[in-house]
């Protein structure tokens, strides 16, 4: 066990850094891994989980064709028009607007694109952009904890733990509403005077500067096929275990998204087909790297019995209180995904809940899914490393408009990030209680 948590350890270490790419320190580790003989090369492979791999790959693939046909900023100016470009409408309509498409399509694309085109925005409005960037990850991460695919904790733990599209919706889902109405209620309440005077200072002249972002034409064909087959992804999510028990042939989470994504690639243009397969060379094959690497980083520990013994300090902690252990498991990993990437801690999690889902006594599988998931979504607010989606807006606010710095994040977060994940307890008490789960 020393040699896996060690090199665990010390993987973590260099990635929190963000000074090394995440992929690499992730596959250099589960060689060393292999090296000291802690795991065999074929142990490595079978624990990745290659469900979570292709299910990712999928949904890459489908979004790359929706962006390279430009269909996220025709959506996203559609809506600045639909509100007349009042800022205080703009700052609504963008932070929904973040929360929505999280549900869809993992909150690093939504953050990737949205940061962009609000810093655009903001410079035309005279709007802060840190803030309203800000409030779009918190929204993002928040939206994403209602679905299956929208934030990649949620993909770990129900690709590994056997739940699916139609379960996170059905019980995270309106969790994840209320919590994004509570974010929005408080942004726009915090920064109302700042969004009046962007409102008395608008002009003509900046209306005109917007419209003209319009001029971008949307690609029809790649937006209509690329529409098709994310549909088409998104059903077979949410059908795909009835289709499977009605047809007597398995139809995996990664094979709902890779079938729809393989199709769509052979239809669209060939010109457009290789932009999109460099896009996703550059852009999405790091993360796919990154999480088959830190899949065999914690099958290291796995094989280790590091979360046996955690399942069993944690049960027998607990024995006579499962109330107690569904919080802990809300607020204990919640808080510390805030400090650390709540990618790795899902999954080393998901193990955890396994072994402890095992112990006579323990509370139901399921609630204790949806409480750490929210737990690991909402606390992951709190920094710029708490989630994916925050080190690409974080990068994207400094690299790009300026220092922004933690204090300031903080300074931001730290209250809705504890009032949303103390709604989210207080429902899942109620859920707990009335047995909806």
């Amino acid at each position: 066990m020393f040699i896996a948590l060690s090199v665990f350890t010390i993987a973590y270490v260099f990635i929190a850094t963000e000074r090394f790419p995440r992929h690499l320190v992730a596959l250099l580790g589960s060689a060393v891994l292999i090296v000291f003989g802690v795991l065999s090369p074929y142990e490595a492979l079978t624990y990745i989980n290659w469900d979570t791999i292709g299910l990712l790959a999928g949904m890459f693939a489908l979004v790359a064709v929706l962006i390279e046909a430009g269909f996220f900023k025709w959506l996203a100016l559609t809506a600045v028009r639909k509100v007349n470009y009042h800022p205080t409408y703009l700052f609504i309509a963008l932070i929904l607007l973040a929360a929505l498409l999280a549900m869809w399509m993992d909150s690093i694309t939504v953050m990737l694109f949205l940061s962009a085109l609000t810093l655009q925005l903001c410079s035309l409005l005279k709007i802060d952009p840190v803030t309203l960037i800000i409030a779009e990850v918190c929204a993002a991460n928040t939206g994403g904890s209602a679905t299956l695919v929208g934030d990649p904790p949620n993909v770990i733990l129900g690709t590994t733990l056997g739940f699916n599209f139609g379960d996170f919706l059905t019980h995270t889902g309106p969790i994840s509403a209320v919590a994004a109405l509570l974010l929005l209620g408080f942004f726009l309440y915090v920064n109302r005077k700042h969004l009046g005077d962007a409102h008395a200072a608008l002009t003509d002249d900046t209306i005109r500067e917007i419209e003209a972002l319009h001029n971008d034409p949307l690609h029809a064909q790649l937006t209509r096929i690329g529409l098709i087959g994310f549909g088409a992804a998104v059903a077979l999510l949410v059908t795909h275990h009835g289709l499977s028990e009605a047809f007597h042939f398995e139809i995996t989470a990664a094979m709902s998204a890779l079938i729809p994504a393989a199709l769509v690639l052979i239809a669209i243009p060939g010109i457009e087909r290789k932009i999109v397969f460099k896009r996703l060379l550059h852009h999405d094959s790091e993360n796919l790297i990154f999480f088959a690497g830190l899949f065999m980083l914690i099958g290291g520990l796995e094989k280790s019995h590091a979360f046996e013994h955690l399942a069993e300090m944690l049960t027998s902690t607990s024995a006579n209180n499962p109330a107690g252990l569904v919080f802990a498991l809300h607020w204990g990993p919640g808080l510390l995904s805030g400090v650390v990437d709540n990618v790795p801690l899902a999954l080393a999690m998901s193990y955890v809940l396994h072994d402890i889902s095992l112990v006579p006594g323990m509370p139901a599988l399921a609630l204790m899914v949806w409480s750490l998931a929210l737990g690991l979504n909402l606390g992951g607010n709190l920094t710029p490393i708490g989630a994916s989606a925050n080190v690409v807006a974080y990068a994207y606010l400094e690299r790009n408009h300026g220092k922004v710095g933690w204090s300031r994040w903080l300074k931001i977060t730290a209250i809705p990030t504890i009032a949303t994940m103390v709604l989210a307890s207080a429902l899942l008490l109620v859920k707990g209680n009335m047995g909806w789960y």
